[in-house]
Protein backbone atom coordinates (compact mmCIF):
# COMPACT_ATOMS: atom_id res chain seq x y z
CA UNK A 1 0.00 0.00 0.00
CA UNK A 2 1.23 3.56 -0.61
CA UNK A 3 -0.18 7.14 -0.05
CA UNK A 4 0.82 10.63 -1.82
CA UNK A 5 0.77 13.70 0.04
CA UNK A 6 3.18 17.01 0.20
CA UNK A 7 5.78 14.71 1.83
CA UNK A 8 6.11 12.23 -0.63
CA UNK A 9 4.96 8.98 -1.46
CA UNK A 10 4.81 6.84 1.73
CA UNK A 11 4.89 2.74 1.09
CA UNK A 12 3.47 0.45 4.04
CA UNK A 13 4.32 -2.76 4.41
CA UNK A 14 2.70 -5.80 6.69
CA UNK A 15 4.66 -7.98 8.86
CA UNK A 16 5.41 -11.37 7.41
CA UNK A 17 3.37 -14.83 7.68
CA UNK A 18 5.27 -17.52 7.43
CA UNK A 19 8.34 -18.66 8.71
CA UNK A 20 11.72 -17.99 7.64
CA UNK A 21 15.21 -18.93 8.80
CA UNK A 22 17.74 -16.36 9.93
CA UNK A 23 20.77 -16.44 11.43
CA UNK A 24 20.96 -16.79 15.30
CA UNK A 25 17.79 -17.58 16.11
CA UNK A 26 14.83 -20.89 15.92
CA UNK A 27 15.26 -24.05 16.88
CA UNK A 28 18.51 -25.58 17.47
CA UNK A 29 18.64 -29.22 17.26
CA UNK A 30 20.99 -31.79 17.77
CA UNK A 31 24.19 -31.76 15.17
CA UNK A 32 23.52 -35.43 14.96
CA UNK A 33 20.30 -34.45 13.22
CA UNK A 34 20.88 -33.76 9.83
CA UNK A 35 17.63 -33.46 8.61
CA UNK A 36 16.45 -30.88 10.96
CA UNK A 37 19.67 -29.18 11.04
CA UNK A 38 19.75 -28.34 7.48
CA UNK A 39 16.59 -26.63 8.22
CA UNK A 40 17.91 -24.09 11.08
CA UNK A 41 20.43 -21.78 10.55
CA UNK A 42 21.41 -23.14 14.34
CA UNK A 43 22.39 -26.26 15.58
CA UNK A 44 23.43 -27.59 19.10
CA UNK A 45 26.47 -29.35 20.10
CA UNK A 46 26.98 -31.15 23.30
CA UNK A 47 31.00 -32.54 24.54
CA UNK A 48 31.40 -34.59 27.26
CA UNK A 49 34.55 -34.52 28.75
CA UNK A 50 35.25 -38.44 28.43
CA UNK A 51 34.92 -38.05 24.84
CA UNK A 52 37.12 -35.38 24.17
CA UNK A 53 39.91 -35.77 26.44
CA UNK A 54 40.05 -39.71 26.62
CA UNK A 55 43.83 -39.48 27.66
CA UNK A 56 45.65 -36.88 29.54
CA UNK A 57 46.64 -33.56 27.26
CA UNK A 58 45.38 -35.49 24.14
CA UNK A 59 42.60 -33.82 22.31
CA UNK A 60 40.01 -36.20 20.27
CA UNK A 61 38.90 -33.33 17.82
CA UNK A 62 39.31 -35.43 14.56
CA UNK A 63 36.50 -37.46 15.57
CA UNK A 64 34.51 -35.38 17.16
CA UNK A 65 34.31 -33.04 14.51
CA UNK A 66 33.50 -36.36 12.30
CA UNK A 67 30.68 -37.48 14.53
CA UNK A 68 28.80 -34.07 15.02
CA UNK A 69 29.08 -32.99 11.27
CA UNK A 70 31.12 -29.88 12.31
CA UNK A 71 32.41 -29.55 8.85
CA UNK A 72 29.34 -29.60 6.93
CA UNK A 73 27.61 -26.96 9.51
CA UNK A 74 30.88 -25.28 8.94
CA UNK A 75 30.28 -25.07 5.20
CA UNK A 76 26.77 -24.20 5.47
CA UNK A 77 27.30 -20.89 7.50
CA UNK A 78 25.33 -22.67 10.58
CA UNK A 79 25.84 -21.23 14.25
CA UNK A 80 26.59 -23.14 17.19
CA UNK A 81 25.40 -23.65 20.57
CA UNK A 82 27.47 -25.59 22.59
CA UNK A 83 27.30 -27.16 26.38
CA UNK A 84 30.22 -28.86 27.92
CA UNK A 85 28.86 -31.53 30.02
CA UNK A 86 30.65 -33.51 33.03
CA UNK A 87 27.47 -35.49 34.12
CA UNK A 88 25.11 -36.89 31.74
CA UNK A 89 22.56 -39.32 33.53
CA UNK A 90 22.08 -42.50 31.13
CA UNK A 91 20.37 -45.67 31.27
CA UNK A 92 23.71 -47.70 32.08
CA UNK A 93 26.61 -47.43 34.16
CA UNK A 94 29.15 -45.16 33.10
CA UNK A 95 31.16 -41.87 33.88
CA UNK A 96 31.30 -38.74 31.65
CA UNK A 97 34.74 -37.58 32.91
CA UNK A 98 37.64 -39.74 32.01
CA UNK A 99 39.47 -42.21 33.79
CA UNK A 100 42.67 -40.68 33.92
CA UNK A 101 40.77 -36.98 35.96
CA UNK A 102 38.62 -40.11 38.22
CA UNK A 103 41.70 -41.77 39.14
CA UNK A 104 43.43 -37.89 40.06
CA UNK A 105 40.31 -37.24 41.84
CA UNK A 106 37.63 -40.37 42.40
CA UNK A 107 36.07 -38.15 45.49
CA UNK A 108 32.33 -38.18 43.45
CA UNK A 109 29.94 -40.77 43.75
CA UNK A 110 28.24 -43.23 41.47
CA UNK A 111 23.73 -43.28 40.97
CA UNK A 112 21.52 -45.34 40.00
CA UNK A 113 18.64 -42.87 40.64
CA UNK A 114 15.21 -41.74 39.09
CA UNK A 115 17.63 -39.68 36.44
CA UNK A 116 19.47 -42.72 35.38
CA UNK A 117 23.24 -43.85 36.23
CA UNK A 118 26.19 -42.18 36.03
CA UNK A 119 28.94 -40.51 37.74
CA UNK A 120 28.82 -37.37 39.58
CA UNK A 121 31.92 -35.53 40.53
CA UNK A 122 32.80 -33.31 43.67
CA UNK A 123 33.13 -30.12 41.78
CA UNK A 124 35.13 -28.28 45.16
CA UNK A 125 38.11 -30.75 44.03
CA UNK A 126 41.57 -28.29 43.42
CA UNK A 127 42.12 -31.24 40.79
CA UNK A 128 39.19 -31.53 38.93
CA UNK A 129 39.05 -27.19 38.86
CA UNK A 130 42.43 -27.08 37.86
CA UNK A 131 41.68 -29.01 35.29
CA UNK A 132 38.62 -28.11 33.98
CA UNK A 133 40.41 -25.03 33.17
CA UNK A 134 42.79 -26.54 30.88
CA UNK A 135 40.12 -28.24 28.42
CA UNK A 136 37.55 -24.86 28.72
CA UNK A 137 40.72 -23.06 27.23
CA UNK A 138 41.17 -26.61 24.94
CA UNK A 139 37.40 -26.11 23.14
CA UNK A 140 37.68 -22.31 23.38
CA UNK A 141 40.77 -22.11 20.82
CA UNK A 142 39.23 -24.82 18.70
CA UNK A 143 36.85 -22.87 17.56
CA UNK A 144 38.09 -19.30 17.90
CA UNK A 145 39.55 -19.22 14.23
CA UNK A 146 36.12 -19.75 12.84
CA UNK A 147 32.72 -18.42 12.36
CA UNK A 148 30.78 -21.76 13.82
CA UNK A 149 30.53 -21.37 17.75
CA UNK A 150 27.96 -18.10 18.29
CA UNK A 151 26.55 -19.25 21.96
CA UNK A 152 27.60 -21.04 24.21
CA UNK A 153 26.04 -22.57 27.58
CA UNK A 154 27.76 -22.39 30.83
CA UNK A 155 27.49 -26.16 31.28
CA UNK A 156 30.19 -28.05 33.16
CA UNK A 157 28.75 -28.50 36.69
CA UNK A 158 25.45 -30.97 37.88
CA UNK A 159 23.63 -33.27 35.85
CA UNK A 160 23.72 -32.40 32.06
CA UNK A 161 25.13 -28.99 32.94
CA UNK A 162 22.55 -27.72 34.21
CA UNK A 163 24.09 -26.59 38.28
CA UNK A 164 22.21 -28.69 39.90
CA UNK A 165 22.56 -32.11 41.85
CA UNK A 166 20.32 -35.26 42.89
CA UNK A 167 21.71 -34.20 46.31
CA UNK A 168 19.00 -35.51 48.01
CA UNK A 169 20.45 -39.09 46.89
CA UNK A 170 23.98 -38.49 48.98
CA UNK A 171 25.45 -37.16 45.66
CA UNK A 172 27.72 -34.26 46.02
CA UNK A 173 26.09 -30.64 46.05
CA UNK A 174 26.50 -27.93 44.27
CA UNK A 175 29.66 -25.98 45.16
CA UNK A 176 29.20 -22.50 46.94
CA UNK A 177 29.18 -18.74 45.09
CA UNK A 178 32.94 -18.70 45.53
CA UNK A 179 33.70 -22.10 43.44
CA UNK A 180 31.16 -21.68 41.54
CA UNK A 181 32.63 -18.44 40.15
CA UNK A 182 36.13 -19.85 39.53
CA UNK A 183 34.50 -22.64 36.95
CA UNK A 184 32.61 -19.07 35.27
CA UNK A 185 35.78 -17.43 35.10
CA UNK A 186 37.12 -20.36 32.77
CA UNK A 187 34.69 -19.22 30.69
CA UNK A 188 34.52 -15.72 30.47
CA UNK A 189 38.32 -15.78 30.36
CA UNK A 190 38.30 -18.39 27.20
CA UNK A 191 35.36 -17.82 25.05
CA UNK A 192 35.52 -13.28 24.85
CA UNK A 193 34.22 -13.90 20.90
CA UNK A 194 30.66 -16.07 21.94
CA UNK A 195 27.90 -14.98 24.22
CA UNK A 196 27.60 -16.90 27.45
CA UNK A 197 24.22 -18.31 29.12
CA UNK A 198 23.58 -19.81 32.17
CA UNK A 199 20.87 -22.39 33.70
CA UNK A 200 19.69 -19.61 36.16
CA UNK A 201 20.91 -15.95 36.81
CA UNK A 202 23.91 -16.84 39.51
CA UNK A 203 25.43 -14.28 41.34
CA UNK A 204 28.56 -14.55 39.21
CA UNK A 205 26.65 -13.82 35.96
CA UNK A 206 29.23 -12.42 33.55
CA UNK A 207 28.24 -9.15 32.73
CA UNK A 208 26.66 -9.19 29.09
CA UNK A 209 25.84 -12.99 29.75
CA UNK A 210 22.50 -14.38 29.05
CA UNK A 211 20.37 -17.57 30.71
CA UNK A 212 19.01 -20.47 29.01
CA UNK A 213 15.84 -22.06 30.48
CA UNK A 214 15.56 -26.03 29.68
CA UNK A 215 12.03 -26.61 30.72
CA UNK A 216 10.57 -24.12 28.13
CA UNK A 217 7.02 -25.17 27.58
CA UNK A 218 6.32 -26.25 30.99
CA UNK A 219 4.42 -23.19 32.83
CA UNK A 220 5.48 -23.85 36.50
CA UNK A 221 9.02 -24.48 35.37
CA UNK A 222 9.17 -21.71 33.59
CA UNK A 223 7.47 -19.34 35.78
CA UNK A 224 9.90 -20.33 38.46
CA UNK A 225 12.70 -19.58 36.06
CA UNK A 226 11.48 -16.11 34.83
CA UNK A 227 10.73 -15.57 38.98
CA UNK A 228 14.58 -16.08 39.38
CA UNK A 229 14.87 -13.56 36.48
CA UNK A 230 12.80 -11.58 37.80
CA UNK A 231 14.15 -11.48 41.61
CA UNK A 232 16.68 -13.33 42.17
CA UNK A 233 17.18 -14.58 45.75
CA UNK A 234 18.05 -18.15 47.37
CA UNK A 235 19.57 -20.86 46.07
CA UNK A 236 17.91 -23.84 47.94
CA UNK A 237 20.63 -26.47 46.94
CA UNK A 238 23.54 -24.63 48.60
CA UNK A 239 21.05 -22.29 51.30
CA UNK A 240 23.21 -18.94 49.86
CA UNK A 241 20.36 -16.23 50.48
CA UNK A 242 21.30 -13.84 47.72
CA UNK A 243 22.92 -17.01 45.49
CA UNK A 244 20.46 -15.33 42.54
CA UNK A 245 20.62 -11.75 41.22
CA UNK A 246 17.66 -10.13 39.67
CA UNK A 247 18.17 -9.02 36.22
CA UNK A 248 14.58 -8.35 34.89
CA UNK A 249 15.84 -6.63 31.48
CA UNK A 250 18.49 -9.14 30.67
CA UNK A 251 17.00 -9.66 27.14
CA UNK A 252 17.50 -6.19 26.54
CA UNK A 253 21.01 -6.82 25.94
CA UNK A 254 21.72 -10.72 26.37
CA UNK A 255 20.46 -13.73 24.85
CA UNK A 256 17.77 -15.86 26.61
CA UNK A 257 17.81 -19.83 25.16
CA UNK A 258 16.78 -23.23 26.21
CA UNK A 259 14.95 -26.40 25.31
CA UNK A 260 11.69 -27.81 25.07
CA UNK A 261 10.79 -29.84 28.34
CA UNK A 262 10.70 -33.42 28.26
CA UNK A 263 8.25 -34.25 30.49
CA UNK A 264 5.57 -33.40 28.54
CA UNK A 265 5.33 -34.22 24.56
CA UNK A 266 5.89 -31.77 22.45
CA UNK A 267 3.02 -32.43 20.39
CA UNK A 268 0.71 -31.51 23.30
CA UNK A 269 2.95 -28.13 23.87
CA UNK A 270 2.13 -27.02 20.65
CA UNK A 271 -1.69 -29.01 20.47
CA UNK A 272 -3.60 -28.24 23.21
CA UNK A 273 -1.49 -26.38 25.51
CA UNK A 274 -0.25 -23.88 22.04
CA UNK A 275 -1.57 -20.39 23.72
CA UNK A 276 -0.15 -21.30 26.99
CA UNK A 277 2.89 -22.10 25.06
CA UNK A 278 3.03 -18.44 23.29
CA UNK A 279 2.60 -17.11 26.38
CA UNK A 280 5.70 -18.36 28.16
CA UNK A 281 7.57 -17.77 24.93
CA UNK A 282 6.87 -14.15 24.50
CA UNK A 283 7.14 -13.37 28.55
CA UNK A 284 10.79 -15.07 27.98
CA UNK A 285 12.20 -13.29 24.97
CA UNK A 286 13.64 -16.56 23.80
CA UNK A 287 16.23 -16.39 21.01
CA UNK A 288 16.64 -20.32 20.32
CA UNK A 289 14.93 -23.28 21.46
CA UNK A 290 17.15 -26.40 21.81
CA UNK A 291 18.44 -28.91 21.42
CA UNK A 292 15.18 -30.60 22.12
CA UNK A 293 13.17 -29.44 19.20
CA UNK A 294 9.25 -30.13 17.37
CA UNK A 295 10.45 -34.21 15.12
CA UNK A 296 7.46 -35.72 13.87
CA UNK A 297 6.45 -37.06 10.38
CA UNK A 298 5.62 -35.16 7.70
CA UNK A 299 2.01 -36.56 7.13
CA UNK A 300 1.21 -34.32 10.75
CA UNK A 301 1.13 -31.31 8.62
CA UNK A 302 -0.96 -29.61 11.32
CA UNK A 303 2.12 -30.29 13.99
CA UNK A 304 4.77 -28.93 11.53
CA UNK A 305 2.44 -26.09 11.56
CA UNK A 306 2.17 -25.16 14.54
CA UNK A 307 6.26 -25.72 14.93
CA UNK A 308 6.29 -23.53 12.46
CA UNK A 309 4.38 -20.84 13.65
CA UNK A 310 5.91 -21.00 17.43
CA UNK A 311 8.76 -19.58 15.58
CA UNK A 312 7.00 -15.95 15.74
CA UNK A 313 7.67 -15.82 18.95
CA UNK A 314 11.14 -16.79 19.69
CA UNK A 315 14.12 -13.96 18.40
CA UNK A 316 14.36 -11.18 16.50
CA UNK A 317 11.80 -9.95 13.36
CA UNK A 318 12.75 -6.95 11.76
CA UNK A 319 11.09 -5.07 8.90
CA UNK A 320 10.62 -2.41 7.12
CA UNK A 321 6.90 -0.81 8.04
CA UNK A 322 7.05 2.45 5.55
CA UNK A 323 9.43 4.04 2.94
CA UNK A 324 8.62 8.12 2.19
CA UNK A 325 10.27 8.78 -1.32
CA UNK A 326 10.09 12.33 -1.13
CA UNK A 327 12.00 14.94 -3.68
CA UNK A 328 15.43 16.73 -2.32
CA UNK A 329 14.67 20.33 -2.24
CA UNK A 330 17.76 22.04 -4.40
CA UNK A 331 19.31 18.66 -4.52
CA UNK A 332 19.84 16.31 -7.76
CA UNK A 333 18.64 13.31 -5.48
CA UNK A 334 15.57 12.10 -3.98
CA UNK A 335 15.37 11.59 -0.24
CA UNK A 336 14.52 7.74 1.15
CA UNK A 337 13.44 7.87 4.51
CA UNK A 338 13.16 3.84 6.05
CA UNK A 339 11.16 2.98 9.33
CA UNK A 340 12.62 -0.22 10.65
CA UNK A 341 10.35 -2.10 13.14
CA UNK A 342 10.79 -4.85 15.28
CA UNK A 343 7.90 -7.50 15.70
CA UNK A 344 10.39 -9.82 17.55
CA UNK A 345 10.34 -10.96 20.98
CA UNK A 346 13.50 -9.75 21.48
CA UNK A 347 16.77 -7.61 19.43
CA UNK A 348 19.61 -8.89 17.55
CA UNK A 349 22.86 -9.65 19.76
CA UNK A 350 25.54 -9.07 17.39
CA UNK A 351 26.66 -6.35 14.93
CA UNK A 352 24.51 -6.10 11.79
CA UNK A 353 23.74 -3.24 9.77
CA UNK A 354 20.42 -2.66 7.69
CA UNK A 355 21.08 -1.66 3.97
CA UNK A 356 19.26 -0.19 1.45
CA UNK A 357 20.19 -1.68 -2.43
CA UNK A 358 19.43 -0.05 -5.45
CA UNK A 359 19.51 -2.44 -8.87
CA UNK A 360 19.27 -0.85 -11.76
CA UNK A 361 19.67 -2.53 -15.44
CA UNK A 362 22.94 -1.99 -17.13
CA UNK A 363 21.75 -0.06 -19.58
CA UNK A 364 20.67 2.56 -17.32
CA UNK A 365 23.38 5.31 -17.69
CA UNK A 366 22.57 6.78 -14.30
CA UNK A 367 26.08 7.70 -12.57
CA UNK A 368 26.07 7.33 -8.77
CA UNK A 369 29.48 9.63 -8.72
CA UNK A 370 30.12 11.60 -5.87
CA UNK A 371 26.96 10.34 -4.34
CA UNK A 372 25.99 8.02 -1.18
CA UNK A 373 26.19 4.49 -1.40
CA UNK A 374 29.07 2.00 -2.15
CA UNK A 375 29.32 -0.64 -5.23
CA UNK A 376 28.63 -4.25 -3.88
CA UNK A 377 31.42 -6.67 -3.81
CA UNK A 378 31.37 -9.27 -6.76
CA UNK A 379 30.30 -12.16 -6.23
CA UNK A 380 27.63 -11.42 -3.14
CA UNK A 381 23.92 -11.43 -3.59
CA UNK A 382 23.81 -7.83 -4.89
CA UNK A 383 26.54 -7.47 -6.92
CA UNK A 384 25.94 -4.82 -9.63
CA UNK A 385 23.98 -2.74 -7.11
CA UNK A 386 24.61 0.12 -4.94
CA UNK A 387 24.56 -0.31 -1.36
CA UNK A 388 23.28 2.12 1.33
CA UNK A 389 24.29 0.88 4.78
CA UNK A 390 22.05 2.94 7.42
CA UNK A 391 22.81 4.05 10.66
CA UNK A 392 20.44 1.99 13.18
CA UNK A 393 21.68 0.28 15.66
CA UNK A 394 19.26 -2.85 15.64
CA UNK A 395 20.83 -3.98 18.87
CA UNK A 396 18.67 -1.53 21.22
CA UNK A 397 15.43 -1.95 19.21
CA UNK A 398 13.39 -3.99 21.53
CA UNK A 399 9.98 -5.53 21.05
CA UNK A 400 7.66 -2.77 19.24
CA UNK A 401 10.21 -0.29 18.56
CA UNK A 402 11.19 1.26 16.07
CA UNK A 403 14.42 3.56 13.83
CA UNK A 404 14.76 5.72 10.96
CA UNK A 405 17.16 6.27 8.87
CA UNK A 406 17.40 8.75 5.53
CA UNK A 407 19.38 8.43 2.77
CA UNK A 408 19.37 10.27 -0.73
CA UNK A 409 19.58 8.63 -4.01
CA UNK A 410 20.01 9.71 -7.91
CA UNK A 411 16.52 11.07 -9.17
CA UNK A 412 16.66 9.43 -12.15
CA UNK A 413 16.34 5.72 -10.44
CA UNK A 414 12.64 6.67 -9.97
CA UNK A 415 11.88 7.20 -13.80
CA UNK A 416 14.30 4.52 -14.98
CA UNK A 417 12.33 1.09 -16.19
CA UNK A 418 13.50 -1.68 -14.43
CA UNK A 419 14.82 -0.02 -11.63
CA UNK A 420 14.27 -1.82 -7.70
CA UNK A 421 14.85 -0.81 -4.30
CA UNK A 422 15.74 -3.60 -2.15
CA UNK A 423 16.59 -3.60 1.78
CA UNK A 424 18.07 -6.85 3.60
CA UNK A 425 20.14 -6.57 6.56
CA UNK A 426 24.00 -7.65 6.91
CA UNK A 427 26.31 -9.47 9.51
CA UNK A 428 29.67 -7.31 10.13
CA UNK A 429 31.78 -10.22 9.77
CA UNK A 430 30.23 -10.95 6.39
CA UNK A 431 29.26 -8.01 4.50
CA UNK A 432 26.79 -9.46 2.06
CA UNK A 433 22.47 -9.78 2.35
CA UNK A 434 22.04 -12.56 4.80
CA UNK A 435 19.12 -11.84 7.11
CA UNK A 436 15.80 -11.60 5.85
CA UNK A 437 13.44 -8.58 6.70
CA UNK A 438 10.30 -10.52 7.72
CA UNK A 439 7.37 -8.41 5.80
CA UNK A 440 4.88 -9.37 3.37
CA UNK A 441 7.06 -8.76 0.12
CA UNK A 442 8.40 -9.93 -2.80
CA UNK A 443 11.90 -11.40 -1.92
CA UNK A 444 14.93 -12.31 -3.74
CA UNK A 445 17.01 -14.50 -1.61
CA UNK A 446 18.16 -12.87 1.19
CA UNK A 447 16.84 -9.68 -0.46
CA UNK A 448 13.66 -7.89 0.22
CA UNK A 449 11.79 -5.80 -2.72
CA UNK A 450 10.54 -2.49 -1.36
CA UNK A 451 9.90 -0.48 -4.70
CA UNK A 452 10.05 -1.53 -8.75
CA UNK A 453 9.74 0.58 -11.51
CA UNK A 454 7.38 -0.90 -14.21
Amino acid sequence: MYIRNLTGTTYKYKEGTEAIMNPYIGYAPDTNSESLCDKSSLIYCEITWADLEPTEGEYNWDLYDKFHNLDKWRALGKNMVLRFVCDKPGDEEHMDIPVWLYDKTGDGEFYDMQYGKGYCPDYNNEVFIAEHEKVIKEIADHFRHDSLLTYVEIGSLGHWGEWHTYYMAGLPQMPQTAVRARYVKHYSDNFDYCKLLMRRPFAELPDGAGVFNDMTGISHDTSAFLKWIEEGGEYNETGEKDALKAVPEIWNTAPVGGEFASSVPISTMLGSDYDQTVDLLQKSHMSFIGPMVPYTKRENLEFMEAADSILKYVGYRYRISELNIRKSIGRDTVELTATFTNDGVCPIYFDCVPCLYVDLPEDSGISFEGKEGVKASAGTEAEGMMVYRLNIDLKTMLTGQQAQAIVHIPKEVLKCPGARIYAAIEEGIIGEPSIKLDMDAERKKDLTLLWEKE
